[in-house]
This record gives C-alpha cells, sequence and structure tokens, in this order.
C-alpha cells in the first residue's frame, strides 16, 4: 500500500471538483475573495518570490502625488520639487484547517475511507474559502475611504450637493429619490474624485438584487437601460457591508486594483515526501473548486496555469494511536492520518499618500 495517502488525496481532488451542492454541507459563495485571485497578477506579478519566509516583508513602493503649481510667469533662475515615493507593507492572512483520519474507522462503517476523505476535503476547503471571503470583505470595509466631510464635498461638488458624505460611517449616503439611479450614482461619485473607466463593485443582497431589477426593466419598457451597468462589474457578497444601512451598501472601486496575492512556503513548493511516517509529506494542492486541470493548461508555465486560483500548503503525517476513544469505530491499535490545509493570501489595494485616502468607497441606499 504504498503512497496510500497520496493516492487518496489525488481521487479527493477529483470527486471534489464534480461535487459542490449538497445542502448539508453549503457555504457562502466567496465572491470577495475570488475578485482578489483575478487581480493578484496585475499588483505584484512576482509576491510569490519577493516573500521567501514569513520573516520577510513584502513592500509595494510607489511614487506619491506631484501637486500643481500656481505659478503664471517665467523666472530666470527657475527651481523646482524632486517628487517623492513611498511604501507600504502587504499584510497576509493565513487560515488553517486541519482534519485526522484513523484507517480502521472504514472497517466499521459502511463508508469507505476515500468516501471519508473526499468528505472532510471537501468541507476544509469551503471552509478556508469562506473564512478567506469574510477576511477579504473585512480588508475592504477596513481600507475604505476616510476623508472629513469638507475634503470630500470639495471633491465631489460638480457631482452630489453638499451632505451626500457621511464622515462618521465613512460613506455616500444616495437618498431614496435617487433609488432608480443607484448604479449611475456610483459612477459619478467616483468619476468626481477622478477614477474613471470600469469599476469593480462589491454589493450585498440588497443593493444587488435593486441593481438587478432596474437593468432588466429597459426589455419590458421598451426601453435600452443596458447603459447603467455599463462599465461595473458588479459581484454579489453574501454578508452584510454595514449594518448602518438597511436598505444596502456597496464597496466600489476602479477594476482590477484590490488582490490577493496567494504564498506558499518554500519547503512546500519544493515538495517532500518522506512516506507513510511521523515526518511525511509537505507540499502545495489547487483549490479543487478552481475546476480541473486539463491538458492544455498543463503545456501552461506554472505561474499562468494557476493564475486567479488558490494554492494551499498541505502537511500529512502518519502515526500510531488509540482510538478506541470513538466507541462506534475505533480500535485501540490503529493508524491515523493527520491532514493540514493552510492558505495564506496577502490583500492590497493600491497605496494612496493623503492619510484616509483610498480607491474603495462605500456608497450606501438611504431609505
Amino acid at each position: 500500500m504504498a503512497n496510500y495517502a497520496v493516492s487518496v488525496l489525488a481521487t479527493g481532488q477529483a470527486v471534489v471538483t464534480s461535487k459542490y451542492a449538497a445542502p448539508e454541507t453549503r457555504r457562502k459563495v466567496p465572491t470577495v475573495m475570488e475578485l482578489a485571485l483575478q487581480n493578484q497578477s496585475i499588483s505584484i506579478p512576482n509576491a510569490q518570490e519577493l516573500r521567501v519566509s514569513p520573516l520577510r516583508p513584502v513592500d509595494i513602493n510607489y511614487f506619491t502625488n506631484v501637486a500643481a503649481g500656481s505659478a503664471t510667469a517665467k523666472v530666470a533662475v527657475h527651481t523646482g520639487t524632486y517628487g517623492d515615493s513611498g511604501k507600504i507593507n502587504v499584510t497576509y492572512v493565513t487560515h488553517v484547517e486541519t482534519f485526522s483520519l484513523p484507517r480502521k474507522l472504514a472497517y466499521n462503517s459502511i463508508l469507505t475511507y476515500q468516501m471519508l476523505f473526499n468528505n472532510l476535503y471537501e468541507q476544509k476547503w469551503k471552509n478556508l474559502r469562506t473564512r478567506h471571503d469574510t477576511s477579504a470583505l473585512a480588508f475592504l470595509y477596513a481600507n475604505r475611504m476616510q476623508l472629513s466631510k469638507a475634503t470630500v464635498d470639495a471633491q465631489i461638488a460638480s457631482a452630489f450637493p453638499s451632505g451626500i458624505w457621511n464622515e462618521t460611517n465613512f460613506a455616500a449616503e444616495i437618498p431614496q429619490a435617487d433609488k432608480t439611479r443607484f448604479a449611475q450614482k456610483i459612477k459619478i461619485f467616483l468619476a468626481a474624485r477622478y477614477f474613471t473607466g470600469q469599476y469593480d463593485i462589491i454589493a450585498d443582497l440588497q443593493t444587488a438584487a435593486e441593481m438587478e431589477f432596474q437593468f432588466q426593466q429597459g426589455i419590458g419598457n421598451a426601453t435600452n437601460l443596458t447603459w447603467q451597468q455599463a462599465g461595473l462589474n458588479i459581484g454579489t457578497t453574501q454578508d452584510q457591508i454595514d449594518s448602518n444601512y438597511a436598505a444596502g451598501t456597496v464597496l466600489a472601486m476602479p477594476a482590477g486594483l484590490f488582490a490577493g496575492l496567494v504564498w506558499n512556503e518554500g519547503l512546500n513548493r519544493q515538495g517532500v515526501n518522506a512516506g507513510e511516517n511521523s515526518v511525511g509529506s509537505l507540499g502545495t494542492i489547487r483549490d479543487p473548486f478552481a475546476g480541473p486541470v486539463t491538458d492544455a493548461m498543463m503545456m501552461l508555465p506554472e505561474a499562468q496555469r494557476n493564475s486567479g486560483v488558490a494554492i494551499a500548503d498541505i502537511s500529512m503525517y502518519t502515526a500510531r494511536a488509540d482510538t478506541s476513544a470513538n466507541t462506534t469505530g475505533g480500535s485501540t491499535q490503529d493508524i491515523v492520518d493527520q491532514w493540514e490545509l493552510s492558505l495564506t493570501i496577502g490583500y492590497v489595494a493600491p497605496p494612496l499618500s493623503t492619510a484616509g485616502d483610498s480607491v474603495i468607497h462605500e456608497i450606501a441606499q438611504m431609505t
């Protein structure tokens, strides 16, 4: 039974890919995490190589803004500013899920060892995805724009009357009268802040449903309303974004700027397989819910093949144990496989030099 645990892992990976909808094991859809992973190659393409150890920080270096001058006439001896740069540190978040599986358990059950493993492996990956989605949303909320009312009102004066920015909740509050133009209010708010182009939107269930309803009314009314959703990449979170707003809220930002940087330890990337013993094995494993790796994908470089996919560190070792405490399936002389999945992602957004400023904005619908 050489490499028994390895073969079980391979089968579990295949089974999980084709099984995702059992009501008992349901989890939320990790929309926010998946959005971040899609952009990991944009922000710091070589972040995996830069962080060679958990003890080594990864910084984002950037140029700070050069303010406009006020001169209107030439001078004989002119001088100028040099400009400056800054940096922020990427904070990585690690979530770990462990499980153990006594081998004799299957002999006392109608379920085979492979079936037991498949169930545990699937649910642990769901837990990792759910936990990281919560962390990703928490990052967005904590790092949303938090400027003062006086500063924001001056910036958005061409788009909104004074009073729309709540400097206590750090949210732009859209009046009930403008409910049918909520999507447009998102666009003009960001445009007034000089963020133009495509936008990524994380919407709670209330605002997502409202915008979906608005976008579909054009067909029934013989009116073209498709322009309302143009430029908006809307993802729905099943979490509440802000309890201050009963009618719902969104987090809006320029497209492609919020990123999740997956990181794996060097020894795991290298791979260790000492067999089924107390040393065991270390490696990396692809998110099974990202779908199977096809032959065509195997022709691509590893970084490109795994772009936008969560890759976890995996650890496994085997030890003898007394599992008789489990009176329904244990034994005084058993062999137990111990598994650990560890998913590390660094969430980042482009830094801005002004304190409290951010590319992430909360926009709320008022009742």
